[in-house]
């Protein structure tokens, strides 16, 4: 096989892989619900096969720099874990699992040779359709998919928790109270392919910032598509951060487009810092289910965590905290692994055009603000995207290696073409 053939099939496997991470949950589930009921050992065996084909594709197009920083990586994880081990005599997969998500899908982005532009476009245009049926018929929705039989059986809900009885979806697709938008229409929030509104305002999220990211490549008929598509699945899942987060991107995108991406440590800390300024110029005090309640929450659990909580030894914390990101992150994962991320993402993670600094540093913020309010950026579905495209960016690289060395360009057509439209270098 010819090596411009090997690379388009390598792109389109790393595409189905992608595809297959974001939506094997909505597939599962319609299994769940139409042909024989799955359980967790099923949805595990399926996340492990596409954790397991990352590498295997991912790998093979790294460079020497690209390959020691991800086995670096991974080398950490696992020692830390194992010191873990030797101290508390316990481990838990689910932490390994979140710690290797950015390394499988950085190499897996790597890997992709075709348009990101173009893939998440289509991707975002099955979304909305999706919830455009879920908004349309939700009851016929709620029989196709079956949320609330899905995480009974695989994610080990109990029932009393979906308080609403006569509702298949997810228990927050049809919470107490009104909607925050459109609440006048009184419909359910809806979970399109993700089977549960956050992930879905999570997409919607990624989805602004590729569109932020690629504006000129877009030109005005797809500025206009992408701001549309962005809007309508806002609006459909009711995402109150989602909306905040989309609005304050595009507020600071000249700024984060020329912040050197050396910095992206210090919009890291410096959204952590204003969530509790903003807390404490509220005068919020207690926790309620609204946003500053959650930020108050993540402040007020910062400020209590116990030293053995800090350093990643009492694995019972994690699971009190799924409203607090950022407490879930340093009791999973420990400060030393946190503060690890952080220098490794700041400085070692180079991206050498303009469009991937901004997404860069885009992702950072995102990934910040959602660490106040909850942990679903450890989700699969919402993790494999943004490290996906951040491999992706990374791996211009190659082409300006192969451009100035005059090999390996005709495997990187693609990427060239976005670089130019982007106003990157190449």
């Amino acid at each position: 096989m010819t090596a411009p053939a090997e690379a388009r099939w390598r792109s389109l496997a790393a595409a189905a892989l992608l595809l297959a991470a974001v939506g094997y949950n909505f597939v599962l589930a319609i299994v769940n619900a139409n042909v024989f009921a799955i359980g967790p050992g099923a949805a595990y065996v399926a996340e492990m096969a596409i954790y397991a084909g990352c590498f295997v594709i991912g790998m093979k197009t790294l460079g020497r720099e690209g390959t020691t920083l991800l086995l670096t990586g991974l080398g950490l994880v696992l020692a830390v874990n194992l010191l873990r081990f030797l101290a508390t005599w316990q481990v838990d997969p689910k932490f390994i699992r979140d710690a290797i998500i950015p390394f499988a899908f950085l190499a897996l982005g790597s890997a992709y040779r075709g348009s990101l532009l173009k893939l998440v476009m289509g991707l975002a245009l099955i979304v909305a359709l999706v919830a455009g049926f879920e908004m349309a018929a939700p009851e016929a929705y709620g029989d196709l998919v079956n949320p609330r039989s899905y995480f009974v059986n695989t994610r080990g809900a109990a029932e009393e928790d979906f308080w609403n009885e006569e509702s298949k979806l997810y228990v927050s697709a049809t919470r107490p109270g009104e909607r925050n938008l459109l609440a006048e229409m009184g419909m359910a929030r809806a979970s399109s392919i993700f089977i549960e509104p956050v992930t879905m305002g999570n997409f919607a999220i990624f989805l602004c910032a590729i569109a932020v990211t690629f504006r000129r490549s877009l030109g005005v008929a797809g500025q206009v598509s992408a701001l549309l598509l962005v809007v309508f699945l806002l609006f459909a899942c009711d995402g109150r951060l989602a909306t905040a987060t989309c609005a304050l991107m595009l507020l600071l995108a000249p700024f984060l487009r020329r912040l050197d991406q050396a910095l992206a440590f210090l919009i890291f800390i410096a959204v952590l810092l204003a969530g509790g300024l903003v807390v404490w110029v509220a005068g919020v005090g207690a926790y309620e289910d609204t946003l500053l309640g959650r930020v108050f929450f993540s402040v007020d659990t910062i400020v209590h965590l116990s030293p053995q909580s800090w350093l990643g030894l009492d694995f019972a914390t994690p699971y009190k905290y799924f409203d607090s990101g950022i407490a879930y992150f340093i009791a999973s994962q420990s400060i030393a692994v946190v503060l690890a991320f952080l220098v490794a993402y700041s400085f070692l993670l180079r991206m050498p055009t303009s469009h991937g600094q901004l997404f860069k540093n885009l992702f950072v913020l995102a990934f910040a603000l959602s660490l106040l309010v909850s942990n679903g950026y450890f989700s699969v579905k919402t993790a494999a995207l943004w490290w996906f495209a951040c491999g992706y960016l990374w791996q211009v690289q190659a082409l300006r290696a192969g451009i100035a060395g005059g090999n390996r360009t005709r495997a990187l057509p693609q990427a060239a073409i976005d670089v130019r439209h982007a106003g990157g270098t190449a």
